[in-house]
C-alpha cells in the first residue's frame, strides 16, 4: 500500500512537471559571472530539480550511514554488557548456593536485579 501511494505521487509530480515544461519554453538569460547564455526556462528548472534531488540523496545517505554506525556500536556495547551481567548473575548464583541462609535474601535481590537488567538490555537490542 505504501509503494502504491509513492507511485501515484510520482506520476502526479511527473504530470505537473510536464505541464510546467510545456508552459515555460521561452529562453531566458543566465549569467555565470564571466559569460551569459540563453537557455529554455524549463531546462534551468529541471537542472535545479536534479541538483536538489542529488543533494537530498547524498545527505540522506550520509545520515543513514551515521545511524547504522551508531547502531552497530550500541549493539556491540549491549552484547558486552549482557555478557558481563550474565557472568555476574552466574557468579552470584554460585555464591548463593555455597553461602549460608544469612545473605540469601540480599543475594537473591541482586540476582533479580541483574536478570532484570539483562532482560531490559535484550529488549532494547531487540527493539533496534
Amino acid at each position: 500500500m505504501k509503494n502504491q501511494w509513492r507511485i501515484i505521487v510520482t506520476i502526479l509530480l511527473v504530470i505537473v512537471v510536464a505541464v510546467f515544461a510545456i508552459l515555460n519554453v521561452e529562453s531566458v538569460p543566465v549569467s555565470f559571472g564571466f559569460t551569459t547564455v540563453h537557455w529554455p526556462l524549463i531546462l534551468l528548472l529541471l537542472v535545479s530539480i536534479l541538483i536538489g534531488a542529488i543533494l537530498v540523496i547524498l545527505f540522506s545517505t550520509i545520515t543513514s550511514l551515521q545511524h547504522n554506525r551508531a547502531y552497530k556500536e550500541l549493539e556491540k556495547t549491549s552484547q558486552a554488557r549482557i555478557a558481563a551481567l550474565t557472568d555476574d548473575n552466574q557468579r552470584l548464583q554460585k555464591r548463593l548456593k555455597n553461602s549460608g541462609k544469612q545473605a540469601a535474601g540480599q543475594q537473591d535481590k541482586q540476582i533479580q536485579d541483574l536478570e532484570a537488567q539483562v532482560k531490559a538490555l535484550q529488549a532494547q537490542l531487540a527493539a533496534k
